[in-house]
């Protein structure tokens, strides 16, 4: 009796632990073999009493008129693979058989239905001359419970390896200081500016390395704003925030303006070029398919900018305005003609972007092209932003492989296109201002006011702008064209996340920054490093089924902490890389 129940128990632990990996805990369901399927992918049974076709459009393709997926037999049941990763619209069509449909055609439509998948679930849908329904057979699993797990342990270790040095601090009480503090506190650097900057690029190379497979830690598509679209402008932001710090210790050290330009200028050249370099390592190397665009392209674009124009006309002794309003002000009035120049920057984007275009496409279109609005536009893929890159730069120039081409067709557009340099630089300025607020206001309490007050302004523009929604604003939120709503809410977001990094570590001096500041003080030197290594082991592995994100998670995360263990070895070494 006892061995029984023991047996039980642990069968009901492998069963478990089996569902927390992902795992669909049987091989064969019916006649399905289930180890066929991948990630995101389930088994749909279709049933109908006469011939119908089965349609559907994935909420991931806006305004896209529904394509074929099947078409069933009547009294033959038919099994396929359906995708679960994004929730889609079906329709069943009597007497159709055409690839695509309208959406607004109705003619021999029997149903439509937004049916509720899983992956590994298996279903079967019964389409009848009354209507449809979806029923489940097999319940799905569950692909958040590897995540949830994943988390749960690395907040573990981190607690752990807190009190670890809590306690050995206690043990080892000596003078001297932790690795790089010496350094910084020469440098009077604030804590918070490495601690995001870690943030970011720890999070980048997480989502450059797949991040687990979940499609909401990667990119939006086009409109709309997925985990992933928060890490690249946050980078560029605290790069902003950094200019009026490193201008003002130039300023202080004696050091002239046209060399801090001229340094300003090679700084930002270099970038350029070792952006152009590692293209080549995820894309042709032949001249004529060269990309010239990239990350750190439109980094060092912002970067020339923001920083140049800063360094020409920022005072190098600022005497604010008398009175109560101007001590308020002060930081604001500091940076009165980046204002300027982003208010130009801006009035140059919206006229290109509303007014310029080819001669076969609509004035201010701002689709991906191919099946969007069902092909109203085509040819005509990012607007203004595509055509100039088109123009400029040629088709073969561009990113070939972007999810909006994947999932739209049409022609290639790049999300670090040259009309977007414009916003970029905007989002760099806005960071400016951010730097300015540390310069000039000395109050912990003043500077994170400040700062959370111009976040939730830029949040409600930004929003205002996108009209509250994804796709139905003036200007949606869309990284691919950087759109300035796009700025202006990830702009408020990363105004937010420094507001808690600094009351954390500067103002409350609770918290240190692991494990972020180490990688935020090498930053660029591991993006490059994790470029350079996209394909190498350790960093990257297979295993022969890689198709479940309990299986991916692991691996990506496996590569993200691999540079943050390299970035504290340097950092304890002292070794800071810059350009």
């Amino acid at each position: 009796m006892n061995d029984s129940v023991t047996q039980g128990n642990w069968d009901w632990y492998k069963e478990v632990m089996r569902s927390w990996l992902e795992d669909p805990l049987v091989e064969q369901f019916g006649c399905l073999n289930m180890t066929s399927l991948n990630m995101d992918q389930a088994y749909m049974t279709g049933i109908s009493d006469r011939n119908v076709s089965l349609y559907s459009v994935s909420d991931d393709c806006f305004r896209c008129p529904f394509e074929l997926q099947k078409t069933l037999e009547a009294g033959v049941q038919s099994t396929f693979v359906v995708n679960t990763a994004r929730r889609a619209t079906w329709r069943v069509y009597e007497d159709v058989s055409e690839q695509y449909m309208s959406a607004a055609n109705a003619s021999g439509l029997i149903c439509q239905l937004r049916p509720e998948l899983g992956e590994f679930g298996v279903y079967t849908l019964n389409a009848t001359g009354e209507g449809c329904d979806v029923r489940t057979d097999k319940e799905p699993v569950n692909i958040y419970l590897p995540l949830l797990l994943c988390v749960s342990l690395l907040l573990g270790i981190w607690v752990l390896y807190g009190l670890g040095k809590l306690i050995m601090s206690r043990i080892r009480r000596t003078g001297k200081l932790r690795y790089g503090d010496k350094e910084l506190a020469m440098q009077q650097r604030l804590r918070a500016l490495d601690t995001f900057r870690g943030i970011a690029i720890v999070f980048m190379i997480f989502v450059n390395d797949g991040a687990g497979g979940y499609w909401w830690l990667e990119h939006a598509t086009w409109n709309g704003l997925a985990a992933g679209d928060l890490v690249f402008p946050a980078f560029l932001w605290i790069m902003g925030v950094c200019i009026p710090l490193s201008v003002k210790s130039a300023f202080a050290k004696g050091i002239p303006r046209w060399k801090i330009v001229l340094q300003i200028l090679r700084r930002s050249v270099v970038m350029f070029v070792l952006g152009v370099s590692l293209n080549t390592i995820y894309g042709s190397n032949m001249l004529g398919e060269l990309r010239v665009m990239g990350v750190l392209q439109r980094l060092a674009v912002a970067y020339l900018v923001a920083a140049g124009f800063y360094a020409l006309t920022a005072p190098k002794y600022y005497t604010p305005p008398r009175g109560a309003c101007g001590q308020a002000l002060k930081d604001l009035m500091s940076c009165i003609w980046c204002w300027v120049l982003a208010a130009v920057l801006v009035a140059a984007h919206t006229v290109i972007t509303f007014i310029l275009h080819h001669p076969d496409c609509p004035a201010g279109y701002l689709g991906p092209g191919g099946k969007h609005d069902e092909w109203a536009a085509p040819e005509c893929g990012g607007g203004a932003a595509g055509y100039i890159d088109r123009l400029v730069l040629g088709d073969a120039h561009l990113y070939q492989h972007s999810d909006a081409r994947r999932v739209y067709g049409g022609l290639p557009t790049d999300p670090e296109g040259l009309l977007g340099c414009l916003t970029s630089a905007v989002q760099a300025l806005l960071g400016v201002q951010a730097g300015a607020t540390v310069l000039l206001q000395r109050a912990h309490r003043a500077r994170v006011s400040r700062w959370l007050a111009c976040a939730l302004a830029l949040a409600l523009a930004g929003a205002l702008l996108a009209g509250f929604s994804r796709d139905h604003g003036v200007l949606p939120i869309n990284k691919n064209l950087w759109s300035m709503s796009f700025v202006l809410v990830t702009s408020a977001c990363s105004l937010t996340l420094l507001s808690i990094c600094y009351t954390f570590t500067d103002a409350w001096r609770l918290w240190g920054g692991a494990p972020f500041r180490a990688p935020g003080l090498n930053a660029i030197a591991l993006y490059v490093g994790h470029s350079l290594c996209a394909h190498l082991f350790p960093f990257h592995w297979r295993v022969p089924l890689m198709r479940t994100h309990a299986v991916r998670l692991p691996e990506a995360v496996w590569g993200t902490a691999l540079w943050v263990i390299i970035a504290h070895v340097m950092a304890k070494k002292k070794v800071f890389i810059t350009l």
